[in-house]
């Protein structure tokens, strides 16, 4: 699963003004392996006894809250490469949770693979063609953005991870 991880988004940024910024890739990396993780904890938490569950649970609560702090992360990286077009029509999500959903995608692919080895039925020629068409919608929507044809979504989130109401 190793090798699926290098470069999980190399394509997508392709048309970015510094695919290969720090300041992008090092929240883009550390999203995937947070990713990473919470599939694997959500793996585990199916497999797991009703003693473990809450323990799991809470985890898979912190890595969602580290996850929406990397997009916004990632999101405010795209803001300074193109800012505010306040009256171009907004893009229905931003960047950073595109890449998300790659990033989840690409996962996908390698734990099927891993899973169905060599009696795949298919599943991973249709994975593999609904990560071609996401790619192709990210790097549609970064030259949109980067023409002023459409604007980022407003960036305010309203997740609030492990914040209970009193």
């Amino acid at each position: 699963m190793r090798d699926e991880r290098r470069g999980w988004c190399a394509d997508a940024l392709a048309g970015t003004p510094s695919p290969c910024a720090p300041a992008l890739l090092e929240p883009l990396n550390r999203l995937h392996a947070v990713n990473g993780k919470q599939w694997d904890a959500e793996d585990r938490v199916r497999q797991a006894g009703d003693s473990d569950v809450p323990a799991i649970k809470r985890q898979i609560d912190e890595l969602n809250g580290l996850r929406h702090e990397l997009i916004e992360q990632v999101d405010r990286v795209f803001d300074g490469w193109w800012g505010d077009t306040c009256t171009a029509p907004p893009l229905t999500e931003s960047i950073g949770s595109a890449l998300d959903r790659l990033s989840v995608l690409t996962l996908r692919i390698a734990h099927t693979r891993a899973l169905l080895g060599a009696e795949d039925d298919g599943s991973i020629a249709v994975l593999r063609r609904q990560r071609e068409d996401l790619v192709q919608a990210i790097v549609v929507a970064c030259e949109d953005l980067r023409s002023g044809r459409r604007r980022a979504p407003r960036p305010e989130r309203m997740k609030l991870y492990g914040k209970s109401r009193k």
